[in-house]
């Protein structure tokens, strides 16, 4: 199978496991209370801004990007044009709406306690994306 139909079933499979999760706990108090935290890994698809705290040409911290977030427009660094994914999840959950990057120096422990990303914008699982890093890099 070609490395992009694998990496677009891959995705594919992780937003519908993230979805059915999302539907079933929302319905339960009980399953809400046993959550107490989202931990999220990934790339740009779930990377919350920890990409304006590194030296890399792959940011989102500029507009267009958060358009549509609450509260204004502002380009946090999040990947897309307003909540990504763990944060929809995040707030399903009874946790808080948006979920803090790790190297955000705005966080610290307590509110990571609740939810934090890990996730970088160009650590896909596909080769070919690490591939266009390098060549970014070198060039």
């Amino acid at each position: 199978m070609a490395p992009s139909r694998r990496h677009s079933k891959v995705t594919a499979a992780a937003l519908f496991l993230l979805a059915v999760l999302a539907s079933t706990t929302t319905t339960s108090s009980v399953a809400r209370a046993r959550v107490p935290a989202v931990i999220v890994f990934g790339d740009s698809t779930v990377d919350t801004g920890n990409n304006n705290q590194i030296p890399t040409p792959l940011r989102a911290d500029f507009p267009p990007y958060g358009r549509d977030m609450p509260g204004g427009p502002s380009a946090t660094g999040r990947f897309g044009n307003g909540r990504l994914p763990p944060d929809l999840i995040s707030e399903a959950l009874g946790l808080p709406p948006l979920v803090p990057a790790y190297l955000d120096p705005a966080y610290g422990i307590k509110d990571f306690a609740r939810g934090v990303c890990f996730a970088s914008a160009g650590t896909g699982i596909d080769n070919a994306t690490a591939d266009v890093l390098v060549k970014m890099i070198r060039s």
